[in-house]
């Protein structure tokens, strides 16, 4: 599973998000979602992929931004 694909997955089954809504280019705003939600997220990707993300680099419009994100954060534990 992709972090794409675990995403949209946590976006269906706790937010009950539409999956045809949920791309790469999808903003959280357009999925109704509320800064409160984008943080409960990432959360809730912190814990699946053992991995800590800096709060930093939480300024992210789209899922495309937040699924390179993660890829990069574990691209980098597998240096």
């Amino acid at each position: 599973m992709t972090s794409f694909d675990y995403i949209r997955q946590v976006l269906i089954d706790k937010y009950e998000i539409e999956a045809d809504v949920i791309t790469s280019e999808a903003t959280f705003e357009n999925l109704g979602l509320d800064s409160l939600t984008m943080v409960e997220l990432m959360f809730d990707v912190s814990e699946k992929y053992g991995i800590e993300i800096p709060t930093d680099r939480l300024d992210f419009k789209t899922l495309g931004e937040v699924v390179v994100l993660i890829d990069d954060m574990l691209n980098a534990q597998n240096i």
